[in-house]
């Protein structure tokens, strides 16, 4: 917003544009005056209480309006506070425009200057319930079409909220443990806590994987743009269908992006929705002064979400359930699932955690967990079956043995798979790969290019993974749009793909990950050259990631290298190795 101008019984929202204004102009204007009705407390009280209202006006600071600055007067859509189109003037009309929105005022009751600058965010009981519809009536098929254990999620998801009711009732701080395997459904049980039950209401979703909010987001306006074509069209609880826009607009504020959550949600900005924290990818938080937005990290990531949380709920107590990835650390700096426990034990709040994500191989010191005085147990607190390749979950199995360098338990999954006709293919064709994957992509399904965040060297072959294609557009758009993931085009990294899914990937893999005296080895592009990295771990679990995003198929090409030998970058032998311990894996050579 560019000015905020308050009156006795008026909240002027100004917006200065240049020499023309656009219907995105009016558009932007109007969502920021909704957004201060709709998650502003102390604006929402004026209003409804004290009879202000709210005048969203835009000023041309150079051009001239031709015509005579009107009033469109009030309670001509959802807002009976705030005016029905925004006023509109230039800097010779500007003082006119406010005069004028004065002279309309239903009350001159003042605000406190103090108390409306430190208010906290509410979102109106009309907003969630519009919120809460829309995702009850979305269709996010990129996300959540599958054949699903769904008993097990059930299970999950009903202790977690048993859990979180508990802690609350009993005015605790609280972590609530989530733990499972790539594509296990961590995510669906996530967003059912902050979207369904009792647990709806004071409740917001963060994730680390900032991409998932633009996807999710995303959808859910494709939704609404999809269901308002319709005479079924989705129409939010207590206002317009005309302002229907306006609040699919606003409401993805139940989504936040993890690393913003200090900046924009913690100590500064008191809220009233994060009473319940739901943590996707809680693994990548960051250690003690990793720089994040611009600035070093004074204490490791998790500690400081736990203090903001008991800063902004001194009393009634907090909840974070925190659902962890296990073997997804993509990141230098992320500091896995144990930050969270040791931030628990440093700051005094008692944790949820099941035997089972106890044992997982990442765990150090599990026997003191396991007895810390701390803990309740959970029986249901790790998703240990892939719901993400329906139609076998050895998928993740057979991923895992490449990783370790066990070819021979390779080989085993990977016959099994053949036999349930789920054959891991490899092919050193781009082309031949593309094929395939259109081919067997068909109606609303998703196909798509991946590949590792250091596969800087595949550019020989017309793929950069340095150009960042826009996410949402490249998992939702139709197959006619050249953005679309399925016109085969543009690659996405593992920073992007993690917790979204595909049903066919081609997977492409460069000299970063190879294999060296029978032992995977990592690498990154400095200058003209490869040089060894040190982070073995974080390059195969980026492997990992990309190799576990399909649901119904996956090839993966492996170039061939420059047979020319003058690209020492692109030497064959990286390459070769990789290719015949593929094979060696199980991996069928694809002849399409």
């Amino acid at each position: 917003m560019d000015c905020l101008l308050l009156a006795e019984g008026a909240l002027f929202v100004i917006e200065f544009k240049r020499t023309k204004l656009q219907r995105a102009d009016r558009d932007q204007v109007m969502n920021y005056a909704v957004n201060l009705i709709e998650f502003h407390r102390v604006t929402q009280e004026w209003c409804n209480g004290n009879g202000a209202i709210v005048i969203p006006v835009l000023a041309l600071t150079e051009g001239k309006i031709s015509a005579e600055v009107a009033w469109t007067g009030l309670a001509g859509h959802s807002w009976p506070a705030m005016a029905h189109k925004p006023v509109e003037c230039d800097k010779d009309t500007l003082k006119k425009a406010i005069q004028l929105g004065l002279k309309h005022r239903r009350s001159k009751e003042p605000v406190s200057l103090t108390a409306w600058i430190d208010s906290p965010f509410r979102p109106s009981s009309s907003i969630l319930d519009a919120t809460l519809s829309l995702y009850g009536n979305h269709d996010v098929v990129a996300i959540q079409e599958h054949a699903a254990p769904k008993a097990a999620i059930d299970a999950s998801v009903k202790e977690i909220r048993e859990h979180i009711n508990f802690a609350l009732g009993q005015g605790k701080y609280h972590i609530v443990f989530l733990s499972g395997a790539p594509g296990a459904g961590k995510t669906l049980v996530g967003l059912d806590i902050v979207m369904r039950g009792n647990t709806a209401d004071g409740s917001v979703f963060v994730t680390g994987n900032a991409p998932l909010v633009e996807v999710l987001n995303k959808a859910l306006d494709k939704s609404y743009r999809v269901q308002g074509q319709n005479s079924t069209a989705w129409t939010p609880t207590g206002y317009r269908r005309a302002d229907a826009g306006f609040v699919a607009a606003a409401a993805n504020f139940k989504i936040v992006k993890a690393h913003n959550f200090l900046g924009k949600r913690g100590e500064a900005h008191r809220q009233e929705d994060g009473r319940v924290l739901v943590f996707d990818e809680a693994q990548r938080t960051y250690e003690q002064g990793r720089m994040v937005l611009g600035e070093r990290l004074a204490d490791h990531e998790a500690d400081l979400i736990l203090s903001v949380q008991r800063k902004a709920y001194p009393t009634g107590g907090a909840v974070v359930v925190a659902l962890i990835g296990h073997n997804q650390a993509i990141n230098s700096g992320e500091r896995g699932m144990v930050a969270w426990l040791d931030a628990a034990e440093r700051n005094g709040w008692t944790f949820s955690i099941s035997d089972k994500t106890l044992e997982l191989a990442e765990f150090t010191n599990r026997e003191k967990w396991a007895a810390h005085p701390s803990r309740r147990q959970l029986q249901n607190g790790h998703l240990h079956q892939s719901m993400r390749y329906y139609r076998n979950a050895k998928v993740e199995e057979w991923v895992s043995a490449v990783l370790d360098g066990d070819a021979a338990a390779a080989y085993a999954l990977a016959t099994t798979l053949g036999e349930n006709k789920n054959t891991i293919w490899l092919t050193r064709s781009l082309e031949t790969a593309r094929k395939w994957a259109k081919f067997h992509t068909v109606g609303g399904q998703r196909s798509g290019l991946i590949a590792s965040g250091q596969a800087r060297r595949l550019a020989a072959e017309g793929l950069f993974v340095d150009y960042k294609p826009d996410i949402a557009a490249w998992m939702l758009a139709p197959s006619s749009d050249v953005r679309s993931s399925n016109s085969l085009e543009t690659v996405q990294n593992q920073y992007y793909i993690q917790g979204l899914e595909l049903d066919n990937c081609v997977v492409c893999w460069d000299a970063d990950l190879r294999r060296e005296n029978d032992k995977w080895a990592a690498y990154k592009l400095s200058g003209g050259d490869w040089q060894k990295d040190k982070l073995l771990d974080v390059a195969k679990n980026g492997y990992r990631v990309l190799l576990t995003r399909a649901r119904k198929g996956i090839v993966v090409f492996v170039p061939k290298g420059d047979l020319s030998g003058e690209d020492t970058t692109r030497n064959i032998q990286f390459y070769d190795g990789v290719w015949e311990f593929l094979k060696e894996c199980g991996a069928i050579e694809l002849d399409f």
